[in-house]
Order: structure tokens, then C-alpha cells, then sequence
């Protein structure tokens, strides 16, 4: 999956969390939506939870920055 596509999968995810749902539910929603792969899935979390250890912030707001950081 490329980069553009990966953020755009999370904004969808961060555009369409439901209420009481996890962040990662959501973006697996969106990864099936969008006929992606667990792998594809596996990928873009570990990307968001090295983001959120470094950073030391939750998820969701890891995930707000890639998508800010690829001008999204």
C-alpha cells in the first residue's frame, strides 16, 4: 500500500471511529473497505503504535499526525 493511500485509510478510519469503538477496529473497517490485506492492516498499526510509544501519545493522536504529516 503506498503512503498516500495508507493515510488516506487512516483519515477514513479517524472520519468514521463510532462511538465506543477502538481506533483499531476502525481502521480495520477501513482496510476492509478498501479490499486490503490483514497485512496491509498489520502495517499501518505498527506504524501508528511506534509513533505513539515514541511520542508518547495514544493512538488516535499518532494517527492524526501521519495523516497531518502527508498533508492530509
Amino acid at each position: 500500500m503506498r503512503e498516500e493511500d495508507k493515510a488516506r485509510v487512516i483519515l477514513d478510519a479517524l472520519s468514521d471511529l463510532h462511538k465506543n469503538e477502538t481506533f483499531e477496529r476502525a481502521l480495520g473497517r477501513m482496510v476492509r473497505n478498501r479490499r486490503g490485506s490483514y497485512e496491509d492492516y498489520m502495517d499501518l498499526m505498527a506504524d501508528i503504535r511506534e509513533l505513539a510509544t515514541k511520542k508518547k501519545i495514544d493512538l488516535v493522536e499518532a494517527a492524526r499526525r501521519i495523516v497531518k504529516a502527508q498533508g492530509l
